[in-house]
């Protein structure tokens, strides 16, 4: 028995200090290759035989680390603060490997009151944002983060860490390798959508009863004890123009998380081909030519059927929490009740650039600029601004400007109102022939469309962001849509699965400054928005570009009054810029099409009805503005 083995398989050992089994050997730095019969060291994909002489050499320095490491720790003194393990890391910091899990485990089992036996990274977040800590970047700092949490509470870490893996909020987490807890979990029935690759290996599929995975070169996925590690061999291996993270994603499921009796959807293309049952554990069998990766599977069903609409384009998806497209895929495959749902083409769309942003919207370059940054930083943006200066035509083409294309795949308004509910936005019981079921809302349905895609990005909007009740329809997402916070997982009211706010989503929030009858935001949510007040774009080259294009000296005139009276209304101490007249009620027109006419519908029955709004107690300002706004089309 040696130290690697005690670490990862001793089962006594595990279950007191936590796990870090899965994986491959290469994680240890050096193992003995039952194989090959040599040592070894590097990579699966890249390994390294080293002669007896050079192991010694490696193993001594393996040794050398571990011990100095151990020497520095004892004899630092007092571990009290955040600021205490930074200190500590300081000095450790030039050691191999530091931070690896198998490192980080043999140091919290030498000195079990300083580091907590949490060593994997999603686990350690998940931990300290319960905890409302804020997480260190290095996770050698991080266990020593949940140390001092477990210690104020004069509750040893090792106790502390079968709390957390045994509570009710948390046995359900994922049992990867690298984020276990110290608790199993029991499986949950999947769904998986499988994409084959081509005519003759689904037919050899079928024969054989199994599904396949290829990206051979990076060898065995079950030696790699994370998605971080496979995602970053695929990156060596094969090349870095690409994050890999949906290679990585797939090969992680194929080998880790899809489970006996789990149900595989088969197409090709948008055209459904077959359905099964999960038979067997993962196989890497090297003896083949290709697709070296496989699950047994009972194909229950053979054909081909029409797919319920837009298909994934990934080789395989978790379609789990998608329960509306399961029901249809089920019903698909069941005889004589098959659904005519028609399918939907691929789209090629418009390209949409940065500049047919500042074409359409009438905005200085700068203010876009900004707009642009402040919504990648934050993610979450609420465009706030008087009536008509074009918040809702803005957001969509902000979302598109930064796709790049007029994609309305990846783009999806709704409108905020005071019956609208948690049930509409994220999940709720409606009523069905047979009682009752839980259907989900448009923001999560949206959010899992998002991270099936999570190399592009996504753009939720709202419009009347302020009209509905805030804390009601976000409920515990208040949290889960800060920047920080997205990616980690918190329970649902109604259907207890686990959800999170992917990093790709934002959100695009839309306020009328001007409506007194509305309530401010929630402080709770406005924290977690930045601001930006849109402003009428008169003076901006967009605008005088059209205005020039109308050849219209009466709408000239107009908008030079427009100026004036917006000049009054900002200086109006019970107005002020909120309420300024906005652009788009003059937008539209062309030269045949701004006639006198038009222009005084406009005046009658858009503006003075507004001044007569914000003016009610001032009737002599009523009509001063509303001769000088009539004078200008006579």
């Amino acid at each position: 028995m040696n130290l690697c083995y005690v670490l990862e398989m001793d089962k006594d050992m595990r279950e007191i200090f936590g796990s870090i089994a899965g994986g491959a050997a290469y994680k240890f730095g050096l193992f003995f290759h039952k194989k090959t019969q040599s040592w070894t060291c590097g990579s699966p994909a890249k390994p390294v035989k080293l002669t007896e002489n050079e192991a010694i050499q490696k193993a001594e320095e393996i040794r050398n680390d571990l011990v100095e490491g151990a020497e520095i720790i004892s004899s630092f003194g007092p571990l009290n603060s955040t600021a205490d393990y930074e200190q500590l890391y300081k000095q450790l910091e030039h050691i191999s490997g530091i931070n690896t899990v198998w490192r980080m485990k043999y140091y919290q089992m030498l000195f079990p009151i300083l580091f907590a036996p949490f060593y994997g990274q999603d686990i350690q977040l998940d931990v300290l944002h319960f905890l409302n800590q804020t997480p260190s970047e290095i996770p050698f700092i991080r266990m020593g983060q949940i140390a001092l949490f477990s210690k104020k509470c004069n509750i040893p870490g090792i106790v502390f860490g079968h709390i957390w893996g045994r509570s009710t909020n948390h046995n359900n987490k994922s049992n990867d390798s690298e984020t276990n807890t110290l608790s199993d979990k029991k499986h949950k029935l999947h769904y998986w959508m499988y994409t084959v690759f081509d005519d003759t290996s689904w037919m050899e599929c079928q024969q054989k009863e199994i599904m396949v995975l290829g990206m051979n070169d990076i060898g065995d996925y079950s030696q790699y004890d994370s998605k971080e590690s496979l995602r970053q061999e695929l990156i060596s291996t094969y090349d870095n123009s690409t994050s890999r993270k949906n290679q990585a994603l797939m090969a992680w499921n194929f080998a880790n998380k899809l489970a006996i009796n789990d149900v595989i959807f088969a197409k090709r293309s948008n055209t459904l081909v077959g359905k099964g049952i999960v038979t067997g554990d993962y196989i890497f069998d090297d003896s083949r030519q290709e697709y070296k990766n496989i699950r047994t599977v009972k194909w229950l069903q053979i054909g081909e059927w029409e797919h319920p609409g837009k298909s994934v384009a990934k080789r395989l998806t978790d379609i789990t929490s998608y329960t509306d497209y399961i029901e249809k895929l089920i019903t698909i495959f069941t005889p004589d009740e098959l659904d005519d749902v028609d399918t939907q083409p691929e789209v090629d769309y418009p390209e949409y650039s940065s500049a047919d942003f500042l074409s359409d919207v009438y905005m200085s370059e700068q203010d876009y600029e900004t707009l642009v940054n402040v919504l990648k930083m934050k993610k979450n943006i609420i465009l706030q601004g008087a009536p008509g200066v074009g918040k809702t035509f803005t957001a969509k083409r902000l979302a598109y400007s930064i796709i790049g294309a007029k994609n309305p795949d990846r783009v999806q308004m709704i409108q905020f109102h005071q019956s609208y509910s948690y049930e509409d936005f994220i999940e709720g019981y409606r009523p069905t022939e047979n009682g009752f079921t839980i259907k989900k809302g448009s923001f999560y349905k949206f959010c899992k469309l998002a991270e099936d895609d999570d190399e592009n990005d996504y753009f939720f909007i709202i419009d009347e962001i302020n009209r509905g009740n805030l804390s009601k329809i976000f409920g515990e997402l208040f949290m889960l849509i800060e920047k920080d916070k997205r990616g980690i997982e918190l329970q649902l009211l109604y259907s207890d699965e686990n959800f999170s706010v992917p990093p790709n989503v934002y959100i695009i929030g839309m306020m009328n400054t001007a409506d007194r009858s509305l309530a401010m935001l929630d402080y709770a949510l406005r924290r977690r928005f930045s601001f930006f007040t849109m402003k009428p774009g008169f003076n901006t080259i967009g605008f005088q570009t059209y205005q020039d294009s109308l050849k219209s000296d009466a709408f000239k005139k107009l908008i030079s009054c427009i100026k004036q009276l917006n000049s009054k209304i900002a200086a109006d101490i019970s107005l002020g810029e909120g309420f300024c007249i906005g652009h788009s009620y003059f937008c539209g027109l062309t030269a045949k099409t701004a006639t006198v006419r038009t222009l005084t519908s406009i005046i009658e029955y858009e503006l003075i009805p507004l001044l007569k709004e914000y003016w009610f107690d001032e009737p002599e300002k009523i009509i001063d503005w509303s001769d000088r706004l009539r004078s200008t089309v006579k």
